[in-house]
């Protein structure tokens, strides 16, 4: 059962550490969205669309103009042709297809920078405070550190260690958190069994 809390303790003070990298780089990121605003992200214009449905005018064709003011504002975000307030339905449906496939394309492209942003700067951020996953993890994965020394040497499995530590910071500290919730789960189940064992064995 010590070998047990010793993992459970590892682990923890690991989650932990990868939780406190985590909210570094996503301080860092999120520093680097005020002056970049495509990384903050554009409006859908489905979204804008439910957006104003609970401000419409009663009249019919006022409401018409209303939602054609919102998606302009949607389409201009993303770079698309703003519609004339005339524009017919049909049309209007048609740019709105149009425009969420662009939006679609836009969120993967801006979300697949911040995953790479998120990689480098954990990463960095591992490096600068010498944050070692393999070393961490040793005392309860002695043949995989033995492995990747055996194999990298100890230079080499020290900087896989570094980039998986980055890799790890890079899940969210939410991530982290939900983990760690679990791992104090696990804790207390875990003495929980012990505290039975000890009463049967007495």
């Amino acid at each position: 059962m010590d070998q047990v809390t010793n993992a459970i303790a590892v682990i923890g003070i690991y989650f932990a550490l990868m939780a406190v990298l985590a909210v570094s780089v996503e301080a860092v990121i999120g520093w680097f969205k005020v002056p970049i605003p495509w990384l903050q992200g554009k409006p859908s214009p489905n979204d804008t669309l439910n957006e104003v449905k609970a401000w419409l005018p009663a009249d019919e064709g006022e409401a018409a103009k209303a939602r054609i003011i919102a998606l302009n504002k949607a389409l201009k975000a993303i770079g698309e042709v703003e519609l004339d307030e005339d524009t017919s339905v049909a049309d209007v449906a048609e740019m709105v297809g149009k425009a969420t496939t662009k939006y679609i394309q836009q969120e993967r492209v801006r979300r697949a920078a911040i995953r790479v942003m998120a990689i480098l700067f954990g990463i960095g951020f591992a490096v600068l405070f010498q944050i070692d996953t393999l070393q961490l993890l040793a005392p309860i994965s002695q043949p995989a550190q033995a492995m990747w020394q055996g194999t990298l040497g100890a230079g080499g499995a020290h900087v896989v260690g570094l980039v998986l530590s980055g890799l790890a910071a890079s899940a969210g500290s939410s991530f982290w958190h939900d983990q760690s919730a679990r791992l104090r789960q696990l804790k207390a189940a875990s003495e929980a069994v012990g505290e039975l064992a000890g009463e049967k064995r007495g």
